[in-house]
């Protein structure tokens, strides 16, 4: 066996180690923001994530350029051999109108094409919750089960490696308005395919409020190489509806931006969930505003064969835990209306002890 097959074999050994089985009952969708979640879907799990929006950019200040449209984003994964590896692919097609003043008068571009075109994978390296000992319930303080404990604060981590393709530099950097700066200055070209790294963390608190992070590099390779972080909470609001705040930021040497996004999310059933949203950035050079609305879909065929007994073990102890803190619910329910009509009818005997006093 040569080097080489056993760094190999050696990886794959610790990647196996390092993480298992990501499947959850409940699809596990990125949208409707940008940043991605440090969980994959497991083996056998077909997900499409689909959403169209409204667009309008302004950049006033340069030539009173306005960019009207629409678009679509679609997001493929699925799962791979290994428990922690997904693979991904991700569109953004867009089809618009851009106007601004030139010398000869206003002129009009109509544009449609790719803003983005990537495909990756995404490694689960660290899940809390694989630790059970760590999520114990505490029995002898309530409080301590519903605060911000100090494990809370312990991600769930991934990273992220894929390739951005360029098709007809029609958006190149998915810059809306390229054409512009290409009056002035060489034209703007984006490589056919550069890089994108990734790092992804994700903690889950305060009764499924959930933080992801993504901090990365996008364009690898080419001349305008873009630093990104963004951040989102999902909050919940009731059993299966949540809402949703995100920011981005990104900058390279051809622009900076922060995208505010606010929105929410319908859970419909264990594969379907449906999503809208409201984005804005916050500097007006260019101002950059969309909306839209959104649906995610799972196939679910997720088979468990060849995971480890451990993990199997860890997913029925997860399923009592929950089982038991129903049934825990349901006593304490009990008990409560139990007591609630003993008081009642010790105050009816006391009301009757007092007038055959009279």
């Amino acid at each position: 066996m040569n080097r080489l097959d056993a760094t190999l074999q050696l990886f794959f050994v610790l990647i196996w180690t390092i993480a298992g089985g990501q499947y959850t009952s409940i699809i596990n969708s990125n949208r409707p923001g940008l940043t991605q979640g440090a969980y994959s879907v497991g083996p056998g799990v077909y997900q499409l994530e689909f959403g169209t929006s409204y667009r309008q950019d302004n950049f006033l200040s340069l030539a009173q350029a306005k960019s009207k449209g629409a678009g679509f984003t679609l997001d493929l994964r699925t799962g791979l051999i290994l428990q922690n590896l997904e693979l991904i692919y991700r569109v953004d097609y867009h089809n618009d109108q851009l106007a601004f003043n030139n010398v000869s008068g206003r002129l009009k571009y109509n544009r449609k094409g790719t803003k983005r075109n990537t495909l990756g994978f995404k490694l689960l390296l660290f899940d809390p919750f694989r630790n059970t000992d760590w999520y114990k319930v505490n029995t002898k303080s309530y409080k301590a089960n519903k605060g911000v404990r100090l494990i809370d604060l312990i991600p769930a981590l991934s990273v992220y490696f894929g390739s951005e393709l360029s098709f007809g530099n029609i958006y190149p950097y998915g810059e809306p308005f390229s054409p512009i700066f290409n009056l002035k200055t060489p034209e703007l070209k984006q490589n056919e395919i550069s890089g994108e790294l990734m790092l992804i963390t994700q903690n889950h608190f305060l009764n499924n409020f959930v933080l992801v992070t993504n901090w990365g590099r996008r364009y690898l390779g080419s001349a305008y190489e873009q630093y990104y972080m963004s951040s989102s909470l999902m909050i919940p609001i009731k059993k299966r509806l949540m809402s949703f705040v995100e920011q981005v930021s990104v900058k390279s040497k051809l622009s900076s931006d922060i995208f505010l996004t606010v929105g929410g999310v319908f859970l419909i059933n264990e594969n379907i969930q449906v999503d809208t949203f409201l984005s804005q950035t916050l500097k007006d050079t260019p101002s950059m505003f969309s909306a839209g609305i959104g649906v995610s879909y799972r196939i679910d065929r997720y088979n468990d064969s060849g995971i480890p007994y451990e993990i199997k073990q860890l997913r029925r102890e997860r399923k009592k835990n929950r089982l038991d803190r129903k049934i825990n619910a349901e006593k304490i329910k009990e008990f409560k209306e139990r007591d609630r009509e003993k008081r009642k009818t010790e105050r009816k005997q006391k009301k009757a002890a007092k007038k055959i006093k009279r």
